[in-house]
């Protein structure tokens, strides 16, 4: 449901190319991008439910449908998982313009200049916007939020010193971490990246425990009514490519991390994320 180059998109093919090679069944990825990522999974939903056609989902999936006051599908109810594959975490990067050098220093010059400070998101419905609250809710800050249709954009403005801050994909932010061109505060996960072993947890930085950060997650899901025959055949296949060296070189490469949940605890973190999704929405009062 994105547009080529992003990391669905990456992810997607890197997978379909595996089964291709294993299955000798051409696996096609069609990019259906619009709408925060509704365009595509409607597009998915409104498919025969025979396997033919899955959609590759990941934290918009649950969150676009919440904003709108009558929502265009239920991520549990309309879909059926297939396999949760990989994390990416979102690295809090810093406009090199400012004297900050960790997470908790971000807090108290934020604290001591409320509202001077901006952030970069790629606007409603999205991960970065959804974690830049919480991490806000949870520090008692004000950053003022900057929607941005291009990351490119949003991080052309970072470099520049036009923004603050910008919570990104590790594979979009890491040449201008490692060029020290931006400096990574840290990473919205409960763990570190292979990558940036030196950028902390956030819930680690602030000393905040309790602080559970959702990193950018993709998986699988097809329409309600699949058979689970049909289901158990392509998480079977999608969960061999994960296995494919090529396919775990490229997630390397990428800062992405393999998990295996099965398909019960992936439809339990759907629900987990839909609720948290609802909260935030009505807190922020950006139900449309």
């Amino acid at each position: 449901p994105y547009s080529p180059g992003t990391g669905s998109d990456v992810m997607a093919r890197t997978i379909g190319e595996s089964i291709s090679r294993k299955s000798h069944v051409s696996v096609i990825v069609e990019n259906r991008d619009g709408g925060g990522g509704l365009i595509g999974s409607l597009t998915a939903l409104q498919s025969a439910p025979d396997g033919y056609t899955i959609l590759i989902a990941a934290n918009p999936f649950v969150i676009a449908p919440i904003q709108k006051s009558t929502p265009p599908y239920d991520p549990v109810k309309d879909f059926v998982p297939i396999a949760k594959v990989a994390t990416i975490p979102l690295v809090l990067a810093l406009s090199p313009a400012l004297p900050i050098n960790n997470i908790k220093e971000l807090v108290a010059y934020a604290k001591a200049n409320p509202g001077k400070l901006s952030y970069a998101s790629s606007g409603p419905g999205t991960i970065s916007e959804q974690e830049m609250e919480i991490f806000k809710q949870a520090t008692g800050i004000d950053v003022v939020e900057i929607p941005y249709k291009s990351t490119a954009q949003a991080m052309t403005d970072l470099l520049g010193g036009h923004i603050a801050l910008f919570p990104v994909v590790v594979p979009l932010v890491q040449q201008h971490l490692r060029a020290g061109k931006v400096r990574g505060l840290a990473v919205f996960d409960t763990h570190r990246s292979a990558l940036f072993p030196d950028i902390p947890p956030i819930a680690e930085g602030l000393g905040l425990p309790t602080y559970l950060p959702t990193p950018v997650w993709y998986g699988f899901v097809a329409p309600a009514g699949t058979p689970k025959e049909v289901v158990a055949t392509l998480s079977a296949l999608i969960n061999g490519a994960m296995q494919d060296p090529e396919v775990k070189e490229r997630l390397v490469t990428m800062g992405a991390q393999s998990i295996t949940p099965t398909n019960a605890q992936f439809t339990v973190d759907l629900k987990a994320e839909s609720e948290k999704a609802k909260q935030l929405a009505k807190r922020l009062g950006i139900i449309q």
